[in-house]
């Protein structure tokens, strides 16, 4: 008899006592975070006991399956995978279809640019991240200067209106991204 006493039955464990698995897909969502977030659980537990709650989820239950548009699963699956192509429809595959990918063509971002006025020359800064001096491609044409650009994935433009004319011949450095675009203005 003291033996019975200090024993505990394994229906009393709370850790073997089941519940009953959720009959509905909001519960089993709530249920579902339960267990994921700590606390939540005990919360959707004391909810259970409330009218109003329960009022709720029937309502949203039914919403579920309105929008579904079929009766609640009848088992372990909940939930259905829904093709995008009508029934009926055939599906024709050729070579045309199934060619060569074209790449993609990589987007031409604009350049951040600076112009300052340095007596006898107009010097332009431009943030070009990523871009190595041997990747600038620079043309002076007229009273413009265009700038494009291009390595690992990127590429840059720029057309710049410039001031006033200067001469053919631009110098540059860059350096780490940063660009220096050094002009010579033509004699007035």
């Amino acid at each position: 008899m003291g033996q019975a006493k200090g024993k505990r039955r394994k229906e009393d464990n709370p850790r073997n006592q089941q519940e009953k698995p959720p009959e509905c897909p909001v519960e089993s969502v709530l249920c579902g975070l339960g267990e994921v977030m700590p606390g939540f659980g005990e919360l959707v537990k004391g909810l259970k006991k409330s009218e109003a709650f329960q009022k709720r989820l029937e309502a949203a239950n039914a919403e579920i399956e309105r929008r579904i548009g079929k009766a609640p699963p009848s088992g372990g699956v909940v939930g259905a995978r829904r093709s995008i192509i009508p029934p009926g429809t055939n599906l024709k595959v050729s070579r045309t279809t199934l060619g060569k990918e074209s790449p993609v063509p990589v987007p031409q971002r604009d350049v951040i640019t600076d112009m300052f006025d340095e007596g006898n020359n107009l010097v332009i800064i431009a943030e070009l991240p990523g871009v190595n001096e041997k990747d600038i491609e620079i043309e002076v044409k007229g009273d413009r200067l265009v700038l494009f650009a291009r390595s690992q994935g990127r590429q840059y433009h720029k057309d710049i209106a410039l001031p006033c004319p200067v001469k053919e011949k631009p110098s540059l450095t860059c350096k780490n991204g940063i660009l220096k675009i050094s002009l010579e203005k033509e004699p007035k």
